[in-house]
């Protein structure tokens, strides 16, 4: 339900929200982001950056309580067609902080970064 069922998802293969470690994923929206409006390139991209540190889930989101605490993009270009590829790695340390790292690309290649501050605690 909610963003997850809103995007449309291929993983490669060996990723998933469910598999552990580093993942790649493509994904479009599958309704815009505000009803009757068309989204940008930009609001795309942003779209998509919120799921880094779940493409790569390193971390056990049932056991541990996972929040995104900052999230900075920088795009080199704007990203080209509905379908964007995040390729995402998390590292976290036992001090309950991560960090999780994504390169967006589109059909013609890399566009950009993503890079997501996290906290990480026991539920």
């Amino acid at each position: 339900d909610g963003y997850i069922a809103a995007m449309e998802w291929r993983f490669a293969q060996g990723s998933g929200f469910d598999t552990p470690g580093p993942g790649v994923a493509w994904a479009r929206q599958r309704i815009p982001l505000v009803a009757g409006e068309e989204d940008s390139p930009l609001t795309r991209a942003l779209t998509l950056a919120d799921s880094n540190w779940a493409i790569a889930s390193e971390l056990d989101f049932v056991r541990r309580l996972v929040i995104n605490t900052d999230i900075t993009v920088a795009l080199h270009r704007d990203p080209v067609g509905e379908w964007l590829c995040l390729t995402s790695a998390t590292a976290a340390s036992p001090g309950g902080s991560g960090l999780a790292s994504g390169r967006l690309d589109d059909r013609l290649g890399d566009c950009g970064r993503v890079v997501q501050t996290l906290l990480v605690a026991e539920r």
